[in-house]
């Protein structure tokens, strides 16, 4: 197969084969900011047809895993509302091996999660909450348009320092740049004014701690 809308018909097979509770995505990595070309069960996450990739898959194209693997599976998501999922990733090629698109199942286990929590609270006492805590950190997220994925990329790396962004140091934000690159963040359109915006300082200075770290 050389277009992904050929994959489209597979996307709906397998909604229909695995369940309501399993969301299947098709994106088209051409298009990052509108890259959900078919949904099944999105009711699950709450995405549809045009919402954006999402900040573990750009970071798995930014870092050129798909150089290496063909697949990642059994990892934590979550929606907006923080559902938590168990999901896969599978990376669709043309025919001259380039990545075109990929394939995502999105498993809601949260009522198993919310079924173990009572009875971790039973077992471990006191010790669950941080137990449950460590074991349901999430590594991907799931916004419904581009800008959502851009500000909470942004946010996630602002949070640590638990200050006004204004107040950071040209130290703190060269590093804040060069994490966010790492992540990804720039290959979305808008991602250099969002982050000059967070950071209170102009395009041109984020483009020169680009200069800096590349």
């Amino acid at each position: 197969m050389k277009s992904i809308t050929e994959y489209i018909p597979l996307v709906h097979f397998l909604g229909n084969a695995l369940g309501k509770q399993c969301e299947v995505v098709l994106h088209d990595v051409t298009n990052l900011e509108h890259s959900i070309v078919a949904i099944a069960n999105g009711h699950v996450s709450g995405r549809q047809v045009g919402g954006p990739l999402t900040d573990f898959t750009l970071k798995l194209l930014k870092n050129e895993v798909t150089k290496h693997e063909n697949w990642v599976v059994n990892y934590w998501s979550q929606s907006k509302t923080g559902r938590k999922f168990r999901s896969s990733s599978y990376f669709l090629r043309n025919a001259k091996g380039q990545v075109i698109g990929v394939l995502c199942l999105n498993y809601d286990i949260q009522n198993y999660l919310d079924i173990r929590a009572v009875l971790d609270k039973l077992v471990l006492g006191p010790l669950a909450v941080d137990f449950m805590e460590k074991q349901s950190r999430a590594c991907e997220n799931f916004n419904t348009d581009a800008q959502s994925v851009i500000d909470a990329m942004i946010m996630k790396r602002l949070a640590p320092y638990e200050i006004e962004a204004k107040r950071l140091s040209v130290g703190e934000r060269i590093k804040i740049t060069k994490q966010l690159n790492h992540d990804g963040l720039f290959l979305l359109k808008g991602g250099i004014s969002a982050l000059a915006r967070h950071l209170s300082v102009s395009e041109p200075t984020i483009y020169r701690y680009l200069q800096q770290i590349r």
